[in-house]
């Protein structure tokens, strides 16, 4: 969010001069082209944002600190070199990076680097108690905002309905050539197929999701999400819901737990319970459906 940089800046110093606003979002462009690159370094800035630099997993030689302190250090040579001491301008700086690339669009598009930092940051900040620093507080909640209008768009895109190639596909008139066979009709059937194949798939969602919501039944546990505690319900309920689903999720995916966890209980078994108390719940085969099913984590 480079046109938001000056309040970004806030949450290190409280009125930044025009000058290091204008180092900071130099600073920024530069570093777009790297978390797009490089989703692994993407996602240190998401945790940097939501956390802290100077508290674990992060140290002085991570790739996520390094870059920034560069980054900042090539505009700026005023900025202390050690963590402990620039860690919230490193955050503020990482917020500037994540918050424009959620702001980019592609013919209306989000990209894949944005979904991905908004599903990361809207998981993280969920359930997180807000800030106390009020700076802090309007930049997380500026991020979550633009995180929700990504996830929202890249959502409804990607269930949006429509062959249009299909159409085209009907109206090519006969070809007399083999090379117009190859220059004209294929890249049609290839986009026709691959439009019939994103149809198809949000069709098997569709039937999926509402299968499983109306069995109201756990595979994982392989009993009726009734007979569960509610901690454990919503946990099933979450990660087969998950399986079933494209990304981004609908916009009703979360009713749709919600309403999985509630069906058939009383309002007094659905009392707000911490994490801890709700960790007590989840079964060995519940924590094994988290593992990636390939084994790797991509």
């Amino acid at each position: 969010m480079l046109n938001q940089t000056l309040e970004f800046l806030r949450i290190a110093d409280s009125q930044p001069t025009d000058e290091k606003v204008r180092n900071r979002a130099e600073s920024a462009k530069g570093l777009l082209e790297a978390v797009v690159k490089d989703h692994n370094l993407l996602l240190q800035f998401v945790l940097g944002v939501v956390t802290e630099f100077s508290a674990a997993p992060f140290t002085q030689e991570s790739p996520a600190v390094t870059q920034l302190i560069t980054a900042i250090k090539n505009q700026d040579a005023t900025l202390p070199l050690d963590v402990t001491e620039n860690a919230v301008e490193l955050r503020a700086l990482a917020g500037i990076v994540v918050g424009e690339l959620l702001m980019q669009r592609t013919n209306g598009d989000p990209s894949t680097s944005a979904i991905l930092a908004a599903l990361s940051l809207r998981s993280a900040l969920t359930l997180r108690p807000s800030a106390k620093d009020k700076f802090i507080r309007w930049m997380l909640d500026t991020l979550v905002k633009a995180s929700d209008d990504v996830l929202q768009t890249a959502g409804l895109n990607r269930r949006k309905r429509g062959m249009p190639s299909l159409q085209k596909l009907a109206a090519l008139k006969e070809v007399t050539a083999a090379t117009d066979l190859w220059e004209v009709v294929m890249p049609v059937i290839k986009k026709t197929v691959r439009e019939v194949t994103a149809e198809t798939e949000v069709d098997r969602e569709e039937v999926e999701t509402l299968w499983w919501m109306f069995g109201a039944h756990s595979e994982l546990e392989n009993k009726p999400l009734v007979d569960l505690e509610p901690a454990a319900a919503a946990f099933c309920a979450g990660i087969e819901l998950a399986e079933r689903s494209l990304l981004p999720p609908s916009q009703g995916a979360t009713a749709m737990v919600k309403r999985a966890v509630e069906s058939g209980r009383k309002p007094t078994s659905l009392a707000a319970t911490s994490f801890q108390d709700a960790a007590k719940y989840w079964s060995a085969s519940m924590l094994a459906a988290l593992a990636p099913t390939d084994g790797t984590i991509s």
